[in-house]
């Protein structure tokens, strides 16, 4: 039998075909380039509208003049104390709905008779504008840190307790003990992701109506007297803060809850 020629055997050899990446990875960038063209197309449409007076500059500052404000503000002492008060608010009153959230909301899910009898009261007390407690609030605790935590934790806590009933509800009862909580995961992250839009929202408003420092406070005061820019440069932190929360959670759920 005649040897094999060296052309031969390479055309019979299996080709290794190039590796191409993944489609997780290839729909996380076409979502981030799009959500990319999106924030810019919206800037440039908001610069477009302050130089032609479409939008009155009176009451609306141009992205380029809030961000010179905002290079003068954030080395501010001022500013930056105003920036760590709502920080430090914000990321309280959420941890404590989180860790309530979940230990309230999955015995509700994994005992039916817990559910028949708290579900009522979680959809009538969900139901009601949580501004509407403010002053219940204010007689209660003054104020305060206190005060605007308690705002804070009750805009966020609901949408975690539902989500995490949700997510015990899921799971098979012969299963219930081993994998309730790791299947609830991704239910409690859908519910953070909810809970942070609640909880920003939440700080600004105890903080309109409840403190002296702070991004709200800040806000308000700086649109009363008409300084519109100041007030867009707050507004636009915590635009990020909810960016940035919700692209972390966003990140865990894809990193860790692909089962």
């Amino acid at each position: 039998m005649s040897a094999i020629s060296s052309e031969q055997r390479s055309a019979t050899e299996p080709k290794v075909l190039p590796t191409l990446p993944s489609v997780h990875w290839t729909e996380r960038y076409f979502r981030f380039l799009w959500g990319t063209v999106g924030i810019v197309g919206c800037l440039l449409l908001w610069q477009l509208g302050s130089s032609t007076e479409v939008l009155d500059p009176l009451f609306v500052s141009s992205p380029l003049e809030v961000l010179r404000t905002a290079l003068r503000l954030l080395p501010s002492p001022e500013f930056l104390g105003h920036l760590f008060i709502t920080t430090q608010c914000l990321f309280l009153g959420l941890s404590i709905a989180l860790v309530v959230g979940v230990v309230v909301g999955l015995p509700i899910g994994w005992f039916p008779r817990l559910n028949a009898t708290f579900e009522p009261v979680i959809a009538a007390v969900y139901g009601v504008p949580y501004i509407a407690f403010l002053p219940v609030i204010i007689m209660w605790t003054g104020i305060g840190m206190t005060s605007r935590v308690i705002i804070v934790f009750w805009s966020a806590v609901f949408p975690l307790i539902i989500n995490s009933i949700q997510g015990a509800r899921e799971v098979d009862d012969n299963f219930l003990r081993v994998i309730t909580l790791p299947s609830s995961v991704p239910y409690i992250l859908a519910g953070l992701r909810t809970s942070i839009g609640r909880a920003i929202v939440g700080v600004v408003v105890a903080e309109f109506f409840m403190s002296s420092k702070g991004l709200g406070y800040f806000i308000n005061l700086k649109a009363n007297a008409l300084e519109m820019a100041p007030a867009f440069v707050a507004i636009v932190l915590l635009a990020l803060f909810g960016i940035t929360l919700v692209s972390i959670v966003t990140y865990i759920e894809n990193r860790f809850c692909n089962w």
